[in-house]
This record gives structure tokens, C-alpha cells and sequence, in this order.
């Protein structure tokens, strides 16, 4: 199938991926890069919430930081691919809702699942 704009193939993969994969039919459009990192964080929440990870309470600009520093250590594909497929991260809690991990490391799964 040939595409003469950008904008039709786009849309022809949200079509796929939303009706045979099952991904949610909520997509952004033309995102700026913090609204792609939010996004991030929610997916990230959603997978790593349970008391032991998480706490049930979501991450803060700081901790998303504290992952994107991560994320430019890696200077290689090999070494993003391997980040993407799940690597654990390790991040110093800063939001005070979570009294119980409160400046301690957390370990969560990077990009694990879909949202």
C-alpha cells in the first residue's frame, strides 16, 4: 500500500494497531516532548504501581528525570534496545506521598507492557 502523505500512514497504523492489537484508540497527536514524557510516566505508574514499586503513587518530574539520565548514558543501540526490552531501573523516590520509599531507591520495569 503506497501513502502520498505522511499524516495517511499514520493513521493507517493506528488503525492496525488499534483494531488487531488492542491498543487503545486514544492517541496523541503531534505531541511535544514533555506531553510524550508524561505519557511515559503514566504507562510506567500503571506497570509498576503495586506497594512494593511504586506505592501506588505516580512519578514525579524529577524521577522521570532521573530515568532520562539514565537513558543518555547509553550510548549504543544495543545498549537502548536492551533499556526498551524491559531493563530494570533504579530511581531515588522524591514524591512525599510515598512515605514508604521516600529518598530511597525503587526498582521498576522501564517499558514493559503496553498502555
Amino acid at each position: 500500500m503506497a501513502f502520498n502523505k505522511e499524516s495517511e500512514f499514520e493513521e493507517a497504523l493506528i488503525n492496525v494497531l488499534t483494531t488487531q492489537y488492542g491498543w487503545e484508540t486514544a492517541v496523541i497527536k503531534n505531541p511535544t516532548e514533555q506531553q510524550l514524557i508524561e505519557n511515559w510516566a503514566g504507562i510506567l505508574f500503571a506497570n509498576n504501581r503495586s506497594i512494593n514499586r511504586l506505592n501506588n503513587c505516580p512519578l514525579t518530574q524529577g524521577e522521570m528525570q532521573q530515568i532520562i539520565e539514565q537513558i543518555n548514558t547509553l550510548k549504543t543501540p544495543l545498549k537502548l534496545n536492551g533499556f526498551i526490552n524491559g531493563k530494570t531501573v533504579a530511581i531515588r523516590r522524591d514524591n512525599p506521598d510515598d512515605e514508604a520509599h521516600l529518598a530511597r531507591k525503587c526498582r521498576s520495569k522501564s517499558m514493559t507492557g503496553k498502555r
